[in-house]
């Protein structure tokens, strides 16, 4: 999953959600600079040279659908 990382200074995962500038600022401190290690990066992991801060947007309905590839139609389908 997103964010289950461990950085090799202990501060654990890779997402963190910040609800001021401060608390952006101090999540930040604890990554940039830092190795973070996980399932990709392998056990050396990879250096923090970036962080990418967003703002959250309210979700009030998840709507999904699949493109699939129908043999009986012969073409893609919607689902």
């Amino acid at each position: 999953g997103r964010g289950v990382g461990t950085f090799k200074n202990g501060y654990k995962g890779g997402v963190k959600f910040a609800k001021t500038p401060e608390e952006v600022g101090l999540i930040a401190g604890n990554m940039l600079g830092e190795t973070l290690v996980t399932k990709q990066t392998g056990p050396d992991g990879v250096l923090v040279q970036k962080i990418f801060v967003g703002e959250s947007a309210t979700i009030d309905t998840e709507k999904y659908f699949a493109i699939l590839m129908d043999r009986a139609y012969g073409g893609p389908v919607l689902v």
